[in-house]
């Protein structure tokens, strides 16, 4: 686990020194919620993180992540907590462009093997917005073949809880449930591939 975050750290320190880690725009704000009667609020504990900036050093590196109790779109349980296993956190707007990119590409690299068995992909469906494109979500990851769990942030609480105000942003949980990375814009398998390089 040691090596995965000193693999995170150097990552970091090479894509700030020369750009390998190319940032993408994020999308704009959050949304209005969701309405789904299966589905309901989330329960956050835990302190929130620190506000997240793509241009300044990240405070939140270190610090517990909060933990998050709630649902996916059939209502079944979700939960984000920690449990001694690796995490990589995607938040996903289904009308950001660059998310429906992400989805697909991620997918394929998880149909192919490339997620290591010894971590767990989650995705919080966040910001939406009944009336902005490709609503509803649900249907939107379900025509991706998407097969990570999703955690649906119905009021945006999981968002503000770990910093955040764009998407996609992927965040990196270690195993002993601390924040390892936060990461602003699509990655894709390419990247993904890299972080997770020796890690079985």
């Amino acid at each position: 686990m040691s090596r995965w975050v000193a693999r995170i750290a150097g990552l970091v320190g090479l894509a700030l020194a020369a750009g390998l880690l190319v940032l993408l725009a994020a999308c704009g704000e959050a949304g209005d919620g969701a309405d789904a009667a299966a589905v309901r609020d989330p329960e956050v504990t835990g302190d929130p993180l620190p506000a997240f900036s793509p241009t300044a050093p990240d405070r939140a590196l270190g610090l517990p992540a909060p933990e998050v109790r709630g649902t996916n779109f059939a209502g079944s349980s979700v939960a984000i907590v920690n449990d001694g296993r690796l995490k990589a956190v995607v938040f996903l707007a289904h009308w950001c462009p660059h998310c429906q990119r992400e989805v697909p590409d991620v997918q394929q690299w998880v149909d192919a093997g490339g997620k290591p068995t010894s971590v767990d992909i989650y995705a919080v469906a966040t910001a939406i917005d009944q009336t902005r494109s490709n609503y509803p979500p649900d249907a939107w990851l379900e025509r991706e073949g998407w097969t990570s769990p999703v955690l649906v942030d119905t009021n945006d609480s999981v968002l503000r809880a770990y910093g955040l105000t764009g998407f996609p942003t992927w965040v990196f949980i270690s195993a002993d449930g601390t924040v390892a990375l936060r990461v602003a814009g699509a990655l894709g398998a390419a990247q993904l591939k890299v972080l997770f390089q020796g890690v079985g």
